[in-house]
């Protein structure tokens, strides 16, 4: 969803902060690090899938959803109101990011009742 997102420019995104392509593209190395963890039956995916989706989920919240302009973000609200093409991969990035945390979480202890 990130390579998506970053394939469908914003609403006249000229002023757009660098924080989001910076950012993006380690999530985007971390996500593809998760993947090949998992390919390969590592330990350390769990944590970096946990972490990477709930970093990947805020971070497109606080830096298109909110509709407050800052130096470090881009709001979809107001004056740069976005249309749907550009909302769904932002929604969709914050899903996935969501989904990713709530599946990597650890399992649950299982405990043996006695008879």
């Amino acid at each position: 969803m990130q390579v998506a997102h970053a394939a469908v420019p914003g609403p006249s995104e000229v002023t757009g902060s660098l924080l989001g392509p910076i950012v993006g593209l380690g999530l985007l190395i971390s996500s593809i690090a998760a993947l090949v963890g998992a390919a390969q039956g590592r330990e350390w995916t769990r944590p970096v899938l946990r972490t990477t989706g709930a970093v990947v989920a805020a971070g497109f919240l606080l830096y298109h959803a909110i509709p407050v302009k800052t130096p470090l973000n881009y709001p979809y609200w107001g004056d740069a109101t976005a249309n749907v093409w550009q909302w769904a991969p932002v929604l969709a990035a914050m899903a996935i990011g969501a989904w990713c945390t709530r599946l990597a979480r650890p399992a649950p202890a299982v405990v043996m009742a006695e008879p």
